[in-house]
């Protein structure tokens, strides 16, 4: 019969074998942005614009924390939203987030105003690059739209901004998923290396007289 110090080696063998973990595509965004910021005004609407009843306050922390708002919910009510009208804003407005490192990104989602088109960038260490051209589906209100698999797209940092539509704009979610090592993966290589440690103590184990 085999030592036990070469049947608990062989069990750390098979963990081993998952040391490249399992990989599960999971939204990143919530528990790994450190920072947002936006280079426009935010929150203000032209003077006449029909859409202060029903809106809330703008919110820099809305698009990133992990949750929808209501399909159809007013644009400007549990968002990030603007006006890019020149008397308000004269130039481009942009929603950038800051990550805690560098991610794998092969899918994104967007929830934002309906009847505009919208642009997700990503940073390539030099310039912005293009991650999700998001298109209007012109139906009411804050309408998720998604990207779909994607080529991968390594980056720490994503921009948002509007391309197109009534000037009166709003984002509420925006999701990015990255593979990353699922728990029970990482549970079976941490019990391999105890195991492994089990096997050489066993082994090492001085002999006692009986």
């Amino acid at each position: 019969m085999r030592p036990v110090s070469f049947r608990l080696a062989a069990l750390a063998s098979l963990a081993f074998a998952a040391s490249a973990p399992a990989m599960a595509a999971v939204n990143v965004i919530p528990d790994h942005t450190t920072s947002t910021a936006t280079d426009g005004l935010d929150g203000v609407l032209r003077v006449g614009a029909p859409w202060g009843p029903g809106s809330s306050p703008s919110d820099l922390g809305l698009p990133v924390d992990g949750v929808f708002a209501p399909e159809n919910q007013q644009w400007n009510n549990g968002s990030f939203w603007w006006d890019q009208d020149p008397s308000v804003n004269d130039a481009t407005v942009h929603y950038t987030l800051q990550l805690d490192g560098l991610y794998s990104f092969t899918r994104f989602v967007v929830q934002a105003d309906d009847n505009d088109s919208y642009l997700l960038e990503w940073w390539d260490g030099g310039a912005w690059q293009t991650a999700f051209n998001i298109a209007a589906v012109n139906t009411f209100g804050l309408v998720t739209r998604d990207s779909g698999d994607v080529a991968p797209i390594v980056t720490d940092r994503l921009r948002f901004s509007a391309t197109g539509g009534d000037n009166y704009y709003g984002v509420s979610e925006i999701q990015a998923f990255a593979e990353v090592p699922e728990p029970a993966a990482w549970a079976l290589l941490v019990a391999g290396f105890g195991l492994t440690g089990a096997a050489l103590r066993h082994r090492r184990a001085p002999r006692t007289a009986s």
